[in-house]
């Protein structure tokens, strides 16, 4: 009997030390390839807690340049939401160079004599699911209200789902799952830290992230179809919530460095990219299931008053429009990414002049 116990007390003892060293592990590969990717060895700078979003960025929201306001005539002045992920928030460029900077500059600098305030509420990683609900949030709470609200998405969307097949996919979702689900979820949610523990560890993500690569997506599964639906769902009603408040919508499908089907791709920027894009021969069904989710959106959403396709919008570039991930963007293809965009805000947003007697011209 003692020889048993014995046994089983080292037993144990090896189980504890090979489940910490492959957590260790985890952690390094994680680390590792976010300092690779990101420069950080964090995905994303620090986020907070929010009742409605789940988490918002820590420093707020990320401030917008080229804003003009009048308030002697109200009546010229337009106010733009934008709404997206780290593209749209594009916090690791001085914010001067942000979407919504470049869009007030340049709405600003030619459709006078209107003045044109945008706001930027891209946050870190979210999706069409936490955006949706962030828009609640701000139409609650924000004072200013808008004229336009865009959206600008798909990378998110696509990269989520395909990661954790699952229609509510998004950012943590998981973890925060586990948190609340902890103690009655199963046996071991009695140590609910610990069950907490093991959503949240690095070798379930790391794990998750390698299934990701290695597995097939099925394009005709149920859970694909119903993220597809409640993704389009989600955006009719941001349609018609921003009607509620006399405000136009419009979504856009970003561009993304690993969806582009256009072949007119400047042959030197191409050769560039192909030197800076990491795993572009790595890792096959990561390229094919995003394009799986991204295609499946694009599919459902065409023909959508709102909705308007930028998946080429940058195919004409004459100069590199992508980071190391093939999604996040230069100032050269965030500047051909408003380029794209300026006709629909405009078409969305005339400067018709009112007729206006007395007070200030």
């Amino acid at each position: 009997m003692k020889r048993f116990f014995s046994l089983a007390a080292r037993t144990i003892k090896w189980i504890f030390f090979t489940v910490v060293a492959v957590e260790v592990l985890s952690f390094a590969v994680i680390t590792t390839s976010n300092w690779i990717i990101y420069g950080s060895l964090r995905e994303g700078p620090k986020a907070v807690y929010d009742p409605y979003t789940l988490f918002l960025m820590e420093n707020g929201i990320w401030p917008t340049a080229n804003c003009e306001v009048i308030n002697f005539h109200p009546e010229l002045s337009r106010t733009i939401w934008f709404f997206g992920g780290s593209t749209m928030r594009a916090s690791s460029a001085p914010y001067e160079r942000s979407i919504p900077s470049l869009v007030a500059k340049a709405l600003n600098e030619r459709d006078k004599p209107c003045a044109f305030n945008c706001l930027n509420f891209g946050v870190n990683s979210f999706n069409s699911l936490l955006e949706i609900k962030y828009l609640q949030k701000q139409f609650l709470e924000f004072i200013i209200k808008p004229n336009l609200v865009v959206f600008y998405d798909g990378a998110n969307d696509a990269n989520y789902f395909a990661v954790q097949k699952d229609p509510y996919a998004h950012e943590g979702k998981e973890r925060a799952q586990g948190v609340i689900e902890s103690y009655y979820k199963s046996g071991i949610g009695l140590l609910k830290p610990v069950n907490a523990a093991y959503f949240a560890s690095f070798t379930r993500e790391l794990l998750q992230k390698f299934l990701y690569t290695a597995t097939p997506l099925d394009p005709d599964s149920p859970e694909l179809a119903a993220f597809v639906a409640q993704a389009v769902a989600r955006y009719d009603f941001a349609e018609r919530l921003s009607a509620c408040y006399d405000a136009k919508f419009l979504l856009f499908l970003q561009p993304v460095y690993w969806v582009e089907t256009s072949k007119d791709v400047n042959a030197t920027v191409a050769a560039s990219e192909q030197q800076t894009i990491l795993g572009r021969k790595t890792f096959p069904h990561v390229r094919d299931n995003f394009n799986i989710v991204y295609a499946a959106l694009e599919k459902a959403l065409a023909g959508k008053p709102y909705f308007v396709n930028l998946r080429n919008a940058l195919c004409d570039r004459t100069a590199p429009a992508y980071t190391a991930d093939g999604v996040h963007n230069t100032d050269a293809g965030r500047e051909g990414i408003v380029a794209a965009m300026l006709p629909h805000i405009r078409d969305r947003l005339p400067c018709n002049v009112p007729t206006v007697t007395g007070g200030q011209p």
